[in-house]
C-alpha cells in the first residue's frame, strides 16, 4: 500500500519494512508483544483466533490489528509455518528509554516452511527439507538441505527424461519447501507431483548467483575450500547453481551464518537402486497407500531405533537402497555381528535411549538459538558417547569399525559445557541464572552484590523495626516503586519524620529513606549488570562451540548408522529373518520360502503361507495366473520387498535367499490413488507401463499387476500380450506378470525365459479354498463366480451369472495366436505345458498336497 504522509511515525516504519517482506507475515514487535497490522492482521485474526482490534495510525480509518504475547510467539508462528505462510520477525534493536522517536526496528529472521528450526514446529523422525531446482529446459540442478540437521546433497541430470527424474526425487525428499528459477515454474503443468498437490507451489528465487563462475565462487568462499572437487561437483554446473542458490535463500531468511551446512554430498544415481514415484506408492515403502500414514508400512516394520537421528537416517536407507554389492555386504555382516552379540545390542540400545537429538542441536548452536538446558541434555548424551564408543571397541566387521573411527572423543565439550551452564538453568533467558557458579569471576561478584543487598534489607527491616517500634514493619519491591519500607495504616502514627511517603494503598502506606535508596541503585545496578554480563558469556560459550559443529555432526551421523544397525538387527531376531547373499557374480533371484514381511507382521490370527521364487537366465519371466484374492499381489510386492530389503543391507524373511544386485525396482500394481489429472485408469496404466519399458533394462527388477485389464477383453489381452513378448524378448528384465488372460500361458515354451505359474486353489462344494501357494502351470480359469461368493453377493445373481458363463463359453471360438511368426508344433499348447511341468517337477521336495493339486491340474488340462 502507498504510505501516506499523515501516518504516524511508528506505522510508517512497520509499512516500510512490510514493503520489504510482501510475501511474509511480519511479526512487528512493540514491547512484551508481537503486533500484526492490516491484511497481516486480518489473516492472522482468522487463522490463530486472535481478537481483531485496531489502532489510530494517522489514517480516517483505524488500521486492523492483533497480537499475541512475545513469549508465546512460536506456538503462533509454528501454526502459520504449517498452513504453509512464511513469517518476518521484526525485534527491537535499542532501548526506548536510551533515545528519542521511533524505536529501531529489523527483521532478524524469515521462519518459513523449509528453514524451520524449533524443535515444537519439526516432526523428529522425519527430515525437514528445503529445495531448489535450477533448470535451462535441458538439464535440471537440485539441491535439498535440512538446515535443522546440517544434511545438504546435492545432483543434476541431463536425460531426456528429466521430467520424471524430477518427479522421483521430489517424492522421495518430500520437501516442505520447494524454490526455483524462472524456467523452472515452466515445468510445473509436467510435473505429477505439482498437479497432484504433492509438493507445496513453487516460488521464484533468483539470488545473487546466476552464473556458475558467481555460483562457484559462493560456494568456494562458503565452504572455505579451495576446490569443489572435494565434493565431486567441479564440473557439474547445475548442480552447483542449485546449491548456491538454496545456501543463498538460507543467509536471506536466517540472518547470520550457517555454519552447519558445510558438507555437500553429491548423490549419483548409479551408486542406489532407482524407485520411481509407482514403486514407492505400491510397496508402501514409507507410507501406506490408504492413508499416507507411517503404519503399515516397511518402514513401520524396519524402525526400532532409539534417537531421533536413527529414525531419520533409516528412512533414509530405505529411500535410497544401495546398488553397490560391496557396501550392502558390510552393512549385513554390521546386521550380522549385531545380531549374535546379543548382550552387547541391549547396552547398545540402552545408552542410545538416552542421546538426544545431537544433529538438531547443531542446527540451533549454528542459528544462535539454542537455550541452556538443550546444552546440559546435549552434554549428557557427550558423556554417553564415549561409552558407546567404548562398546562398539570390540566389533570386527568392517562398518563397525569405521563407525567407532568416525565417533568423536568429546567429553572435553561436555565437560566444559558442565563447567559453563548451570545444570538447573532455566527455560527463558530474560532472568539470568543459567550461566554456572566459579564460570565467571565478575559475574560472580555482581551476583554476590545482589545477595549482599537482599542480605541487607533484611537487616534493615529488623533495624527500623527495633528503632521505630512498629511491630508489623517490613520491607518489600516492585518494578514501579522499587524497594520500600511498608507500614499499616493502623501504625502509620509511629512513623518517624526522616520518612519519605512513596505509594498509598488501601491498608498501608509505602515510605523510602535515603540509604535505601542508595543500596536500591546499588542492587539494581548489578542485577543489571549481571543480566548483561551473562548475555555476553552465553554468546561466547554458543560462539565457542560452533567449532565443535563438524565433529559433533560426524559423530551424530555413526550413531544414527549404530541405531540403524541394531534396528534392523532387533528385527531380524524378532521376526526369524535370514542373511540373504547379494552380488554381482550371478544373475538370479531366488528366494526360498519367502514371506511378505508386513503382511506377516500385522497377521494375529493366522500364519503367513511363505513361497519360493527363482528369477534366473531360464526363467527370467514368472507368468502368475489365478483367482483374485488368492494372494497374487500380495506374492509378488513381496518379491520385490525382499529384494529392496536385501539392497538396504537388512536381513530379509525366508530361509534362504541369493539376490543379485538390480539397478532399478519397477512396480505397476492396481489402479493408482490418484488418478492423474483426469486421464482415465488405462491411461495411466499405459503411462507407467511405457515408463517401465524405456527405462528398466536386463539388471531391473519388474512387477506388472494384470495389465490391460482397463480396456475391453480383447483390446487388454493383445496389449499385454505384446508387452510380455517385449519384456521377454528386448528388456530381459526379471518380471512377475500376473493376468487374468489365460490365453497368454500359451507363451511357455514359445519364448525363451517365460514360465507359467499359478496360485493354488482347491475346489470344494462349489467353492474355493485358497491355499496362498504358488506352482508350476497355469490356472485353468479365474473362479470369477466363486470369489464373487465369498464376496457375499446375493444368490440370485450368481446363478445367472453361471448361466451367461455357460452361454458365453459354449459360443466362443477357440482361436491360436502365435508370436512373432507362424510356429508349427505337433503337439498343442497345453500338451506342451504339462511336459516342461513335469521335467521340472522336483518330486522329492513337493509338499504332498501340492504334488496331488498339480497332478489334478495335469489331468485336467490334459482332458480339455
Amino acid at each position: 500500500m502507498t504510505i501516506s504522509e499523515n501516518i504516524s511515525p511508528m506505522m510508517r516504519q512497520y509499512l516500510e519494512k512490510k514493503q520489504e517482506y510482501q510475501d511474509a507475515v511480519l511479526f512487528y514487535r512493540l514491547g512484551d508483544f508481537y503486533e500484526m497490522f492490516f491484511e497481516d492482521a486480518i489473516l492472522c485474526s482468522r487463522l490463530l483466533e486472535l481478537t481483531l482490534t485496531g489502532k489510530d495510525c494517522g489514517l480516517e480509518e483505524r488500521a486492523p490489528m492483533c497480537g499475541v504475547p512475545h513469549h508465546a510467539a512460536k506456538q503462533y508462528i509454528a501454526k502459520l509455518v504449517e498452513n504453509g505462510y512464511k513469517v518476518a520477525i521484526c525485534e527491537q534493536l535499542s532501548n526506548p528509554q536510551d533515545q528519542k522517536g521511533p524505536v529501531k526496528r529489523d527483521v532478524v529472521q524469515v521462519v518459513t516452511p523449509g528453514t524451520v528450526l524449533e524443535s515444537d514446529a519439526l516432526d523428529s523422525n522425519t527430515n525437514n527439507f528445503l529445495m531448489y531446482i535450477h533448470t535451462d529446459g535441458q538439464s535440471v540442478g537440485v539441491c535439498y538441505s535440512d538446515i535443522s540437521t546440517g544434511l545438504l546433497e546435492t545432483t543434476e541430470f541431463t536425460s531426456q527424461d528429466y521430467i520424471k527424474l524430477l518427479d522421483d526425487i521430489i517424492i522421495r525428499v518430500r520437501p516442505k519447501e520447494v524454490l526455483c528459477n524462472e524456467q523452472t515454474i515452466e515445468l510445473c503443468g509436467k510435473l505429477n507431483t505439482v498437479n497432484t498437490s504433492y509438493v507445496p507451489a513453487f516460488q521464484v528465487y533468483d539470488g545473487k548467483h546466476n552464473n556458475f563462475n558467481a555460483a562457484k565462487s559462493f560456494l568456494l568462499e562458503h565452504f572455505q575450500v579451495n576446490s569443489l572437487a572435494v565434493f565431486d561437483v567441479t564440473d557439474k554446473k547445475y548442480a552447483v547453481l542449485s546449491t548456491a542458490k538454496l545456501i543463498d535463500y538460507v543467509y536471506e531468511t536466517q540472518k547470520r551464518s550457517i555454519s552447519n551446512l558445510k558438507k555437500l554430498v553429491c548423490i549419483k544415481d548409479e551408486n542406489y537402486v532407482h524407485l520411481d514415484i509407482s514403486a514407492r506408492r505400491n510397496l508402501e515403502l514409507v507410507e501406506n497407500m490408504s492413508l499416507r500414514k507411517k503404519y503399515g508400512s516397511l518402514l513401520w516394520l524396519l524402525d526400532k531405533t532409539k534417537t531421533c537421528m536413527g529414525a531419520r537416517k533409516l528412512r533414509s536407507l530405505i529411500d535410497k537402497p544401495l546398488a553397490n554389492a560391496k557396501l550392502i555386504t558390510e552393512r549385513l555382516n554390521a546386521v550380522e555381528e549385531m545380531l549374535s552379540s546379543y548382550i552387547l545390542r541391549d547396552e547398545l540400545q540402552e545408552l542410545l535411549m538416552h542421546v538426544v537429538d545431537i544433529e538438531r542441536r547443531c542446527g540451533k548452536i549454528s542459528a544462535n538459538t539454542i537455550m541452556p538446558k538443550e546444552l546440559i541434555t546435549l552434554a549428557d548424551s557427550l558423556m554417553l558417547i564415549a561409552n558407546i564408543k567404548n562398546k562398539l571397541s570390540c566389533c570386527k566387521s568392517k562398518l563397525l569399525v569405521e563407525i567407532y573411527n568416525k565417533i568423536a572423543d568429546l567429553t572435553n565439550v561436555a565437560q566444559f559445557l558442565y563447567k559453563a551452564i548451570a545444570k538447573d538453568a532455566p527455560t527463558v533467558l530474560k532472568d539470568g541464572g543459567y550461566i554456572a557458579a566459579g564460570y565467571d569471576e565478575e559475574l560472580d561478584t555482581l551476583r554476590s552484590s545482589k545477595e549482599l543487598g537482599k542480605k541487607w534489607l533484611v537487616e534493615l527491616e529488623i533495624k527500623e523495626k527495633e528503632k521505630t517500634g512498629i511491630k508489623n514493619l517490613k520491607t518489600g519491591y516492585n518494578k514501579i516503586f522499587g524497594y520500600y519500607i511498608e507500614v499499616t495504616n493502623g501504625s502509620l502514627a509511629q512513623v518517624p519524620d526522616y520518612y519519605i511517603r512513596k505509594q498509598t494503598t488501601t491498608t498501608c502506606e509505602r515510605f523510602i529513606i535515603p540509604e535505601l535508596k542508595e543500596m536500591e541503585y546499588k542492587i539494581l545496578n548489578s542485577t543489571e549488570e549481571a543480566l548483561k554480563l551473562e548475555s555476553a558469556l552465553y554468546a561466547q560459550i554458543k560462539e565457542a562451540l560452533k567449532k565443535y559443529i563438524e565433529p559433533m555432526l560426524i559423530s551424530a551421523d555413526a550413531l544414527a548408522m549404530t541405531d540403524c544397525i541394531l534396528s534392523l538387527a532387533t528385527v531380524a531376531t524378532k521376526n526369524n529373518y535370514i542373511k540373504p547373499v547379494v552380488s554381482n557374480k550371478f544373475n538370479h533371484i531366488k528366494i526360498e520360502n519367502g514371506r511378505h514381511p508386513v503382511v506377516e507382521a500385522m497377521l494375529n490370527t493366522s500364519e503367513f503361507v511363505p513361497n519360493d521364487c527363482t528369477l534366473d537366465d531360464d526363467t527370467t519371466t514368472m507368468l502368475i495366473t489365478g483367482p483374485n484374492m488368492a494372494g497374487k499381489s500380495t506374492y509378488m510386492r513381496q518379491v520385490a520387498i525382499i529384494t529392496l530389503m536385501a539392497h538396504i543391507g537388512s536381513f530379509v524373511p525366508a530361509t534362504k535367499a541369493e539376490i543379485c544386485v538390480v539397478d532399478r525396482i519397477f512396480t505397476r500394481v492396481g489402479a493408482t490413488d490418484e488418478l492423474a489429472f483426469g486421464q482415465s485408469t488405462f491411461m495411466v496404466e499405459m503411462n507407467e507401463v511405457a515408463n517401465i519399458l524405456t527405462n528398466a533394462t536386463s539388471k531391473s527388477l519388474i512387477i506388472l499387476d494384470e495389465v490391460g485389464r482397463g480396456t475391453s477383453t480383447y483390446d487388454g489381452m493383445s496389449i499385454a500380450w505384446a508387452i510380455l513378448e517385449y519384456i521377454a524378448n528386448n528388456v530381459k528384465a526379471k518380471t512377475l506378470f500376473s493376468t487374468h488372460y489365460h490365453e497368454l500361458t500359451s507363451l511357455e515354451g514359445t519364448i525363451q525365459g517365460v514360465k507359467n505359474y499359478k496360485v493354488m486353489v482347491k475346489e470344494f462344494n462349489g467353492s474355493i479354498i485358497f491355499l496362498h501357494k504358488i506352482g508350476r502351470g497355469s490356472a485353468n480359469r479365474s473362479f470369477g463366480i466363486e470369489v464373487a461368493k465369498l464376496a457375499g453377493l446375493p444368490n440370485q445373481l450368481l446363478s445367472r451369472a453361471k448361466q451367461v458363463l455357460n452361454h458365453q463359453e459354449a459360443g466362443a471360438l477357440k482361436t491360436s495366436v502365435t508370436t512373432g511368426g507362424e510356429i508349427k508344433e505337433n503337439i498343442s499348447s497345453a500338451e506342451r505345458e504339462v511336459l516342461n511341468i513335469i521335467k521340472e517337477l522336483d518330486i522329492n521336495n513337493i509338499p504332498p498336497i501340492m504334488a496331488f493339486t498339480t497332478l489334478n491340474d495335469l489331468i485336467d488340462k490334459l482332458k480339455k
